[in-house]
C-alpha cells in the first residue's frame, strides 16, 4: 500500500454497508471490525457499527467507522436518516444483485459521485458477467479484481479516501469476495436476566389489571391509549402496540409495533412476586396512567406516523380522531394527504363535500397548533 501524502493527525471517516442481504452485509462488517463492532440494535432496526483503523507513516491514523444499513421499504425512512454524513459506500452484493444497484442508490438517496467499494460475493467470472450493466451508471467500464480477504477491502477504502480528490484515486471499484471469507451473520439473542413469570404470579398481575379497568384476554392485558391499543404480555412483560392509525387506513398491513422499556425493579413486595412479575406491573400501571419516560412516548408516537396512510372511504373523515390526521406526515414524494385526497376525488373515488369536510379540519387543526 502506498502512502498518500497528508497532514500528520487523526482521519476519521463515516462509511456506509449497503446491500440486499442484511445478514451478509452484517456478516461483513463483524467480520472487518473483529471485537469492534456493535450489533446490539441489530435485531431491532437492522443497523450495526463498527471500527476499522489503519496506521500510515508519520503519525497519520485513519479510523472507517462502518455503518451497516439496512435497505427495505419498511425502513426506507429511518435508513435514509442513518445515511447522512457519509463519505463511502461499500456495497455488499451476489452477482445476481449487480443490476439492483442503481435502485438502491435512488432508494437511498446516495450520490453516485461518493467513493464506491463494490464488493460481489461470488467469483470473477459472476462479477464480470454482470458488471457491464454499471457501465452506463458508473460512466465507465470497470476492471473485477479477486481479493483475498476483508482487510484488503476496508484497506483499499482507507486509501480511496486519502487520495479521493486526486487522479490516482482508487475508488470506485469492484472486488470479489470468497464466501467462505464473509459467513452470514446469526444474531444470538440475549438470554433473559430472570425467568418468565410463574403461573401464580400472572394470576397476581390479572387481578391488578382487571382492578386498574383494563381488559384482560389469556395472558396479555390491553392498555387502550390515544395512539392505539398496547398489549402488554403477563408471561414475559414484552410489549407490543397495535397503531390506531390502522384502523381508519384503506391499506391491509396492520402492523404492530414493539415498544421498549428497559428498565430493572429492585422492589419489594409482600406478595414473594419476583423482578419481571414487578417490573411488568409496573409497566401496566405506567402505561394506564401515561406515566411514562420520554423515550416510550417517542417511540408511541412515532407509531402515528405512516407514509402510507390513505383514509378508508368506507369511514366517514369526521370519524376519524384530530390525532390520526395530525399524526400523518407526507411521504418521500412530498405529495400531503389533502393531495392525495384531491386526486381520489379527480378520480372520483371520494366526494367532494368529504374533500371540503377534510380540508376544514385540518385547517382547524392547523390553526389550533399555532395558537
Amino acid at each position: 500500500m502506498t502512502t498518500p501524502h497528508v497532514v500528520k493527525g487523526r482521519m476519521i471517516f463515516k462509511v456506509l454497508v449497503v446491500g440486499n442481504d442484511l445478514p451478509l452485509q452484517t456478516g461483513f462488517l463483524s467480520r472487518a471490525s473483529g471485537d469492534r463492532v456493535s450489533c446490539q440494535l441489530y435485531n431491532t432496526l437492522g443497523l450495526s457499527l463498527g471500527v476499522v483503523s489503519f496506521d500510515y507513516p508519520d503519525n497519520l491514523s485513519v479510523v472507517l467507522q462502518l455503518w451497516s444499513v439496512p435497505f427495505s421499504e419498511r425502513m426506507e425512512g429511518l435508513s435514509r436518516n442513518f445515511t447522512r454524513g457519509h463519505s463511502a459506500i461499500i456495497l455488499i452484493l451476489r452477482p445476481h444483485e449487480i443490476e439492483n444497484i442503481p435502485h438502491m442508490f435512488e432508494r437511498l438517496a446516495l450520490n453516485r459521485e461518493t467513493p464506491l467499494m463494490i464488493v460481489v460475493v461470488g467469483s470473477v467470472r459472476d462479477a464480470e458477467a454482470g458488471s457491464f450493466q454499471l457501465d452506463a451508471f458508473l460512466g465507465s467500464q470497470l476492471p473485477v479484481y479477486a481479493v483475498q480477504s476483508i482487510d484488503d477491502i476496508t484497506g483499499s477504502v482507507a486509501e480511496g479516501l486519502l487520495t479521493r480528490k486526486s487522479s490516482k484515486s482508487l475508488l470506485p471499484m469492484i472486488v470479489t469476495l470468497d464466501e467462505e471469507v464473509c459467513p452470514l451473520y446469526e444474531p444470538t439473542l440475549p438470554e433473559p436476566a430472570s425467568p418468565p413469570n410463574s403461573d401464580d404470579e400472572i394470576n397476581e398481575i390479572r387481578t391488578i389489571a382487571i382492578d386498574l379497568g383494563l381488559r384482560v384476554i389469556d395472558d396479555s392485558c390491553a392498555v387502550e391509549l390515544t395512539e392505539g391499543v398496547t398489549w402488554v404480555s403477563m408471561k414475559t412483560g414484552a410489549i407490543r402496540l397495535e397503531p390506531g392509525i390502522c384502523r381508519y387506513c384503506s391499506h391491509c398491513c396492520k402492523r404492530q409495533s414493539n415498544i421498549c422499556i428497559v428498565s430493572t425493579d429492585t422492589g419489594w413486595s409482600t406478595l414473594n412476586l419476583g423482578s419481571r412479575a414487578l417490573l411488568t406491573i409496573a409497566k401496566i400501571y405506567a402505561l394506564s396512567a401515561r406515566m411514562l419516560p420520554s423515550h416510550v412516548k417517542s417511540q408511541i408516537e412515532r407509531t402515528t406516523v405512516c407514509t402510507r396512510f390513505d383514509p378508508n372511504p368506507a369511514i366517514p373523515i369526521e370519524n376519524i380522531p384530530d390525532e390520526i390526521l395530525s399524526g400523518f406526515k407526507d411521504s418521500d414524494t412530498g405529495k400531503s394527504l389533502l393531495e392525495a385526497a384531491k386526486e381520489r376525488v379527480k378520480e372520483g373515488r371520494l366526494s367532494k363535500d368529504v374533500y371540503s369536510m377534510l380540508k376544514k379540519k385540518l385547517h382547524n387543526l392547523e390553526s389550533s397548533r399555532n395558537r
